[in-house]
């Protein structure tokens, strides 16, 4: 999945998204978690995830590097961190990963 442009009019660079098939994986999960508790809260899950991702287009190297080239941010209102690194206009999301299981799936786990 890859999304997004190379520049645009106003010459501000525009960076493509790619998401890891962990990410995808990680994503739907929470989604579908988050709609079995109460309905219509996967798609508010859904809405802070995108939101996150248009805040982490404007301004890319703000987040935390968790890692040399991993950066970190953090869903609003819900407990999940995005992982993703920048190379470029490329923005590679790499997993989507709940903070009570983050010290254990990562960095240590690494899905490409």
């Amino acid at each position: 999945m890859e999304s997004g442009k190379n520049a645009s009019k106003n010459g501000f660079v525009a960076y493509r998204l790619k998401f890891s098939g962990r990410a995808l994986r990680e994503i739907g999960e929470a989604f579908d978690w988050y709609e079995k508790q109460s309905e219509g809260l996967g798609f508010e899950f859904e809405l802070a995830f995108e939101l996150q991702l248009k805040r982490l287009e404007q301004v890319l190297l703000l987040y935390t590097e968790i890692i040399p080239g991993v950066r970190r941010t953090l869903l609003p209102r819900f407990p999940y961190g995005v992982f993703y690194s920048v190379k470029n206009d490329l923005v590679h999301v790499l997993a989507v990963i709940h903070h009570a299981q983050s010290s254990r799936r990562w960095p240590g786990e690494r899905s490409r």
